[in-house]
C-alpha cells in the first residue's frame, strides 16, 4: 500500500513539473503587445508556476517524509497537509493582492472565478486542518495537491485560450 502512495505523489510531482514546463509553451504563444506581457497573461503565468510548484513541492515534501523519517505513513499525511494548510492562506492572500492590484490597474480579471476559486481553497484548508486533527488519511492531502494542480491547468488553459483569441 505505502508503495501505491509513493507512484501517486510521484504521479503528481511529474504532472506539477509538465504543468510547470508548459508555461514555455504559453510563452511561446503568449498575448504580447509591443514587446510585452499582457497584465492578465502575465498574472496567469504567475499563478500556473505557483500551482504547479506547490502541488510538486508538497508532493515530493511528503514523499520524503513517507521515505525520509522513519514513521507512520500518518505522520506524512498530517506533516503535509499541516504544512499545506499553513502556506495556502499566505498564498491566498498573496493572489488576492496581485489580483486587486492588476484589477485596479487594469480592469481584466474574471471576479466570479476568482471568487470560487478562493472558496474552494480556503475549504480545502479546513479539509486539510480536519486531517491534521481527525482523519490522518492520504486522501485528503491528495485532493488538496489535485486542485493545485487542476488550478494550474486552468492557467495553461486560459493562456493559450488568450493567446489565440487576441
Amino acid at each position: 500500500m505505502e508503495q501505491e502512495f509513493a507512484e501517486t505523489l510521484v504521479g503528481v510531482t511529474e504532472i506539477a513539473v509538465a504543468l510547470a514546463g508548459f508555461t514555455g509553451v504559453a510563452v511561446a504563444f503568449g498575448s504580447r503587445d509591443r514587446g510585452g506581457w499582457h497584465p492578465g497573461d502575465r498574472l496567469r503565468l504567475n499563478f500556473l508556476l505557483e500551482s504547479s510548484l506547490t502541488a510538486g513541492g508538497f508532493a515530493l515534501l511528503t514523499l520524503i517524509l513517507l521515505y525520509g523519517i522513519p514513521a507512520s505513513n500518518e505522520f506524512a499525511w498530517v506533516t503535509g497537509s499541516l504544512c499545506w494548510a499553513l502556506f495556502m492562506p499566505w498564498s491566498l492572500y498573496s493572489s488576492h493582492r496581485r489580483i486587486q492590484d492588476n484589477q485596479q490597474r487594469h480592469g481584466d480579471i474574471d471576479q466570479s472565478a476568482n471568487r470560487v476559486v478562493f472558496v474552494i481553497f480556503s475549504l480545502l484548508v479546513l479539509v486539510q486542518i480536519g486531517n491534521v486533527i481527525f482523519w490522518k488519511e492520504f486522501a485528503p492531502l491528495f485532493a488538496a495537491l489535485c486542485f493545485n494542480l487542476a488550478g494550474a491547468a486552468m492557467q495553461f488553459v486560459r493562456l493559450i485560450r488568450s493567446a489565440f483569441h487576441e
